[in-house]
C-alpha cells in the first residue's frame, strides 16, 4: 500500500502557496476551517533526484518557518501512523510521534521525540491533552481511524486527505502549486556540494 500523508500548516493560504512554490514537491494547497490550510502531494514523486524523490517524505521533512507554524505533519506508513509536530519558535523544530497497532505509541526510531501535551499546547488545544493521550495509547484500531480520532480530539481538520475520504483537487478554493525549477536545481546542487565536502572531510 503506498504511504498517505498531509502537511497542516496553521498559516495564510496564499503564504502557504509561496512557500510550497519554492519546494521540491508538487501539491494542492487546500484552505481548511479555523484557519489550517492542507498541503497534500500531488504523487509519491518529488521534483528531485534520489534519495530525496519521495514526495511524502521531502514534504514532511522539510524545514517549516516560523510564519507557517504550527505545523501538523501526519501520514501512515504501512500499518504504523506517523505524526511530527512544528512549533512556532525562533528556531522551529520538527519533533515526532508514532504508533502501531497492537501497541500504541512506539518510538519513532531514531528522530527527535515529542510528547502528547506538546502535540496538543502546539496545535492550540493543550485542554486535549488525555483525551489525545487515550487515543494514541490505546493499540486497538487501524491508523485511519486512529488518525481521524486525533484530529477530532484536537480539533484539527485534514484526515480525510489522508484516509482517502476527500481528494485535495477536488476541494473548493484548492490551488495546485508546482515548485519553481530553479529551486529545486539550487536544492540538487546545495546537496551535491555538501555530499561532495563530506566525503573530502572523510579522506
Amino acid at each position: 500500500m503506498t504511504d498517505r500523508g498531509v502537511l497542516l500548516l496553521r498559516a495564510d493560504a496564499d503564504r502557504a502557496v509561496a512557500w510550497a512554490r519554492r519546494g521540491l514537491v508538487a501539491v494542492h494547497v487546500v484552505p481548511q476551517e479555523s484557519g489550517w490550510v492542507a498541503v497534500c502531494p500531488l504523487g509519491e514523486r518529488s521534483e528531485a533526484s534520489a534519495p530525496y524523490d519521495g514526495a511524502l517524505t521531502a514534504l514532511l521533512a522539510r524545514p517549516v518557518p516560523r510564519r507557517l507554524c504550527p505545523a501538523l505533519g501526519v501520514a501512515v506508513v504501512g500499518e504504523r501512523l506517523v505524526l511530527n509536530v512544528v512549533v512556532p519558535a525562533i528556531r522551529p523544530r520538527r519533533l515526532w510521534l508514532a504508533w502501531e497497532p497492537g501497541v500504541g505509541l512506539v518510538r519513532p526510531g531514531s528522530l527527535p521525540i515529542t510528547t502528547v501535551a506538546t502535540l496538543a499546547a502546539a496545535v492550540g488545544k493543550p485542554m486535549a491533552t488525555d483525551l489525545a493521550a487515550r487515543v494514541l495509547r490505546d493499540g486497538r484500531g487501524a491508523a485511519d481511524q486512529v488518525l481521524t480520532d486525533l484530529l477530532r480530539a484536537l480539533e484539527v481538520p485534514g484526515a480525510e486527505f489522508v484516509t482517502g475520504d476527500r481528494h485535495a483537487g477536488t476541494q473548493p478554493h484548492a490551488v495546485a502549486v508546482i515548485p519553481e525549477r530553479q529551486d529545486v536545481s539550487r536544492f540538487e546542487r546545495r546537496t551535491r556540494e555538501d555530499h561532495r565536502w563530506h566525503e573530502e572531510s572523510q579522506r
